[in-house]
């Protein structure tokens, strides 16, 4: 109905020029431009946002001076199609229980930098079981650094726009934390040197555990990304407040793509840390933060 009822307002718009034309014995004093315009949609990952079609395309009619003597022939109306999203199927009640894997979608190079967080469903858990929430988020630094082998602020070392996410486990688990940082340094270049530094802070990380009676600082271990480069590395101290027998397992991850540097820290406090080579729930956040850091 919506396309016939555009199709009707139009021809009636250039049928009244031309009746006008013969009533006054010449030709139409102006040629009939249609625009047409695609709807847009806007989708923010990660923050909550949801996906907002812009307002149908409509056709806009303007006139101008004709240059010439000879009749001017009425144009053709252009049909015009109302492009809506298509709604989303329903699952059935199998689908809705059966757990889904999760798909990072990289934001648009526009996109603000929150949107290039992850959020609590893409954040990998300590096991297939555990799952996050969000905490807080925002578009700038704490008090402290923010990595626990930080030494200054991300903005101190150049970068220009950052992004901040923190997480808090959906179930009741004491003295386990994660949070992301991203941020921006302008160019390829000064993201490049900002990584450097990043790296010899985690040589220098002694220092900042030197408050704990045990202590170890893990090697950086390259992660395999789509895009960019990535790392990871195991920090070990303690013992836990309160306990003798448990430890912080403090994983630290980094990845760089273009201008964008993206930090993760996953902490709990445990007895052990035990996972296959290359499982680690690091590795697969670094993963994902690389696709949407890019």
């Amino acid at each position: 109905m919506r396309l016939q009822r555009r199709r009707h307002r139009l021809g009636l718009a250039v049928s009244a020029l031309a009746v006008a034309a013969v009533a006054t014995g010449c030709s139409p004093s102006g040629e009939l431009e249609v625009t047409r315009s695609r709807p847009t949609v806007t989708v923010e990952p990660g923050d909550g946002g949801s996906a907002s079609p812009s307002p149908s395309p409509s056709a806009s009619v303007s006139s101008a001076p004709s240059t010439s003597a000879a009749p001017t022939p009425s144009p053709t109306p252009v049909e015009q199609v109302s492009q809506e999203p298509s709604p989303t199927p329903s699952q059935s009640p199998a689908a809705q229980q059966a757990p889904a894997a999760v798909t990072v979608v990289a934001p648009e190079a526009s996109a603000p930098m929150r949107a290039r967080l992850l959020t609590a469903e893409e954040l990998p858990g300590f096991d297939e079981d555990f799952t996050w929430t969000t905490a807080t988020t925002r578009t700038s630094e704490g008090r402290k650094p923010f990595g626990t082998c930080h030494k200054f602020a991300m903005t101190s070392i150049g970068a220009g726009e950052v992004a901040v996410r923190t997480f808090t486990p959906a179930t009741a688990a004491e003295k386990v934390t994660a949070s992301q940082l991203v941020a921006d340094f302008g160019d390829e270049m000064n993201a490049k040197r900002a990584f450097e530094v990043l790296k010899s802070w985690r040589a220098q990380c002694d220092e900042e555990l030197k408050g704990y009676d045990r202590r170890d600082v893990g090697g950086l271990t390259t992660v395999d990304v789509s895009t960019g480069v990535g790392g990871w590395y195991l920090l070990t101290y303690g013992p836990v407040e309160g306990t003798s027998e448990e430890t912080y397992f403090d994983a630290q991850g980094i990845t760089r793509v273009g201008s964008r540097i993206s930090v993760l820290q996953m902490r709990l406090a445990a007895q052990d840390y035990d996972y296959p080579a290359g499982e680690e729930p690091m590795v697969a956040a670094v993963q994902r933060a690389a696709t949407k850091a890019g």
